[in-house]
């Protein structure tokens, strides 16, 4: 069934908080799509972030970001009072500062912990159905504090190396420091249960998005090291990247610890296993980054300047998919861009997941633009993602010969505005689904919309919307044109 919907990070979300959160206006924008037309909700990542404040390089794959926390609900739970959030009366910015947040929301979040008996007997119950990766991470959390927030790599040896008695030392010591930790990871998980419901309630269904590879600072690798190509002094062997190609001469250096799926695979995958279904408590759907990762991945030496003299290794394949889905039923779309080989094409044909098609890579030479039935049915189309220019910024950007041959197949013409045209050839087009960045309705430029310049570590991840921007002429052009295209909200 032909269907559509909108990408906006919860971050992006507008309210009076700095920035977005899980409460009423995450319900608002329910409401937004539910008008529009439209069945999906896509988030980036929702864990915490951290320095380059990245939701792509997260402490723990199985958190939820804090900054989301709505204070004004914690206000109406009798955690906190409305004179706590009077800090924020200062903060004018339309980006999010994440230093501000830093300095003023955790501390807010600490405070309420001293009226967490309110939820105590909830609260408990949490933590002992959350304990296998909860316990862990809250004291990692807590170290982290502990030692002024520095990388794992650099703490005292007896807690970066675990050593079982000063840990427990640590946790006798430090007991409410790290149930802080454990009382935040409540709060997100409870407040986002009340918009999932909501969201099933109105017929909308939430797109997760999961980073394929873990941060190397992070709860994941200093608590399960055996699944991570670390030494015994947890000291990177090979590390994650993409190799050179047309657009980068050097190819891409992430940094990320790579997997010991040899090691994996002995427990059943047990690791990945848990993780997806995390996930799955909060997602009807999960778009999977850099899937191709899986059939096949690159693997670059620790300490190379550059991703130029890394290797291919063969991934786990449907071994690993096999076993996810026995324990889980939730939907994927695998992110299949970047450099597709055989092998990657075998495995999404085998498991059938929709791949993705970004718009802004099918320009192609200047003959061969996108095809009007030149996608296949089993795939989500997008305008851009994330790490894209805004559709309109690409539109300015392009030569005349390529405006021209857009402008064809598109049916821009001198008083159309480009970024609706391209939007509704993306709805017309072939692919079953059809997800848009809220920017591109919006009719941003990259000045004041693009989210992600890749490869650079600052200045990235601050656009927010504004409550002005959900109008009722927006949500009828969205309505009409999803319907026009024959997309449906039906579930």
């Amino acid at each position: 069934m032909r269907s559509s919907g909108i990408l906006l990070p919860i971050s992006a979300l507008p309210n009076n908080e700095g920035i977005g959160s899980l409460g009423k206006e995450a319900f608002e924008f329910i409401d937004f799509l539910k008008t529009s037309s439209q069945k999906y909700w896509q988030m980036l990542p929702i864990g915490p972030t951290s320095y380059g404040d990245s939701p792509y390089q997260s402490p723990s794959v199985f958190a939820g970001n804090p900054y989301f926390i709505s204070l004004e609900e914690l206000v109406t739970d009798g955690l906190l009072k409305q004179d706590d959030l009077s800090i924020y009366q200062f903060y004018k910015s339309k980006k999010i500062d994440y230093h501000f947040l830093f300095n003023t929301k955790l501390q807010l979040l600490e405070k309420s912990y001293d009226n967490h008996v309110l939820f105590n007997e909830e609260f408990q119950q949490f933590c002992l159905e959350n304990q296998e990766w909860l316990e862990e991470y809250a004291l990692f959390m807590a170290l982290k504090k502990y030692h002024q927030h520095q990388a794992f790599i650099t703490w005292q040896e007896e807690y970066k190396f675990r050593d079982q008695k000063a840990l427990q030392a640590f946790r006798v010591e430090y007991y409410q420091m790290i149930d802080v930790y454990r009382f935040m990871q409540y709060l997100f998980y409870k407040q986002f249960a009340k918009v999932k419901e909501y969201a099933h309630q109105n017929g909308i269904q939430l797109i997760g998005d999961l980073p394929i590879y873990c941060a190397y600072d992070s709860s994941d690798v200093w608590s399960s090291p055996q699944y991570f190509e670390v030494d015994e002094k947890y000291q990177l062997i090979h590390v994650a990247g993409c190799p050179p190609d047309a657009f980068t001469e050097d190819g891409q250096l992430w940094g990320n610890p790579l997997y010991r799926y040899d090691v994996m695979k002995q427990d059943h995958y047990s690791w990945w296993v848990q993780r997806m279904k995390q996930m799955e408590k909060l997602f009807d759907v999960i778009r999977i980054d850099h899937f191709r990762g899986f059939a096949g991945y690159y693997s670059i030496p620790e300490g190379a300047l550059n991703a130029k003299n890394g290797q291919w290794i063969q991934g786990p394949g449907l071994d690993l998919f096999n076993e996810i889905q026995r324990h889980c039923k939730v939907s994927i779309i695998a992110e299949n861009l970047g450099f597709l080989t055989a092998d990657v094409q075998a495995l999404l044909e085998d498991l059938q997941y929709p791949g993705m098609h970004i718009f802004q890579f099918e320009l192609g030479d200047d003959i061969s633009c996108p095809l009007k039935e030149g996608f296949e049915k089993n795939s989500v189309i997008y305008t851009g993602t994330h790490d894209n220019q805004t559709i309109l910024s690409f539109y300015k950007n392009l030569n005349a010969k390529q405006k021209n041959l857009i402008d064809k197949i598109c049916g821009i013409t001198i008083i159309d505005k480009p970024n609706f045209k391209i939007i509704e050839y993306c709805m017309r087009s072939n692919p079953n689904y059809c997800i848009i960045p809220m920017q591109d309705y919006l009719s941003c430029c990259d000045c004041e919309g693009r989210m992600n310049i890749p490869s650079t570590s600052f200045g990235n991840w601050t656009w927010r919307a504004s409550k002005e921007d959900f109008t009722e002429e927006l949500s009828k052009y969205i309505s009409t044109i999803t319907k026009a295209s024959n997309r449906t909200n039906e579930c």
